[in-house]
Parts: structure tokens; sequence; C-alpha cells
């Protein structure tokens, strides 16, 4: 197990053990008031705090798809579309080179084509300037990282990017619905995680964020659409 991967199981733990305190604290029928504030509220913004680093870890899982053969990968984001990669591979002689294109799904990386190449030329900054390419998170991973936020203090959301045409779209879950809206959107709508694929493709990948940092609010989310 690597420094990290420790690391992140203790992360884990505290955070289940928070969850347990939660779930104990709501239970009781008192709740000790000690100096300093409401010890549940001090509990609460301890817990928002490993959302953070289990995410950042969570970016940082090994990522195999790059052989120990020579083979360049290039990876980006582009605006309002799903990452992408360019993959070049060499041949066994290391004259002739076979350059693969890579979208990714919101699951998995999506071959767009390939074809051979030669004289391929590469010049790279002498000390890494770039973090390694590793795997965006998968959509169903995201939307899990999101259910049962809603009783936090600031819950997650995912946030997908405004576009020309769209404004930040937001989407948070509420009693295990999950609830899309953009900015500029008169209500909410509910939504389905097969319905974040397809927008992917138009608003790219989304990130996660604690809903103070969007330009929505609880109060955006909580309202039946029927009654608006």
């Amino acid at each position: 197990m690597t420094e990290y991967q420790r690391e992140l199981e203790t992360l884990r733990k505290i955070d289940s053990n928070f969850h347990r305190l939660f779930e104990e604290v709501n239970d009781g029928d008192d709740v000790v008031s000690i100096p300093g504030g409401d010890p549940l509220a001090t509990l609460r913004r301890a817990r928002a705090k490993i959302d953070t680093a289990l995410f950042a870890y969570r970016r940082r899982t090994e990522d195999a798809t790059l052989a120990d053969d020579g083979t360049c990968l290039l990876q980006w984001d582009p605006p309002s579309a799903p990452p992408r990669r360019l993959r070049f591979e060499p041949d066994n002689t290391g004259e002739s080179w076979t350059r693969r294109e890579f979208e990714w799904t919101g699951a998995e990386w999506r071959s767009c084509g390939s074809d051979r190449v030669e004289d391929v030329a590469i010049r790279a900054p002498a000390a890494a300037r770039y973090p390694d390419p590793v795997d965006p998170p998968p959509l169903e991973t995201m939307v899990e990282w999101i259910r049962d936020g809603w009783a936090r203090p600031d819950p997650p959301a995912l946030v997908f990017a405004k576009t020309a045409t769209t404004e930040q779209g937001v989407v948070v879950s509420v009693d295990g619905e999950l609830r899309y809206r953009e900015r500029d959107s008169p209500q909410w709508y509910p939504a389905t995680t097969d319905e974040f694929y397809h927008h992917l493709r138009t608003h790219g990948q989304p990130t996660l964020l604690p809903l103070s940092e969007t330009a929505l609010t609880r109060h955006d989310f909580t309202p039946s659409p029927l009654s608006q």
C-alpha cells in the first residue's frame, strides 16, 4: 500500500466516525453546550474539509494506461467539451508510430480514430511542469459523492461550466433525488445520471464544489417545480 493510499484510508475512517457521531447526536435528546459555539456545527465544519481531501486523493489514483515503452501521452480539457487524449505509441524499431485519439465518455476513454505517423518530434520542459495524466472520475462515482449530502451545512454539488449559450449548471441531491438547475433557469428539474453523459459532451467534465461556491443556493433547489 502506498503512502497516499494509507492516508486516504485514514481519511475514510475519520469520515465514517463523523457520520456515526452525527447519528448519535441527532438521536440524543440533549446537546452539551461548550465554550466556542455549537459542537455539532464545529464537527460539520471539520467534516466538510474532509470532502476536499478525499476528492484530491481520488484524483491521484494510479493510471495504468501509459506503458513504459516510449509511449507519449497528452491529455487536456477543451472548453465545453469532454476531456481528450492523444497517445503516440512507437513500433519495435522506433521509426514509425501509431497516433491514437480518445475522448472521455464519463465512464471510460472512447477511441476516436488512429493512424500511422513517422518522424515524430517531441519537445518538453527539462523539468516537470505538468501533472501526470490521470483518468477523470467517472460520472457514476461523482454522483455518489453528492448523495446524502443535502443535510450538510454546505452540501456538495456537481458543477458544469457555462458555455457560450448556457449558464453554469449545478446538480445536487435532495432526499435522494438528483436536481439540476442553471443559473438563469426559473426552476430546478429532476435529473438522472444518464442525462449527465449527454451533458458532458456539450459542457465538459463537471467539477465537485461546495454549493456555496456556485451561483445558486439551497433555496433554488427546495421549492417544487410544480408550485412555481
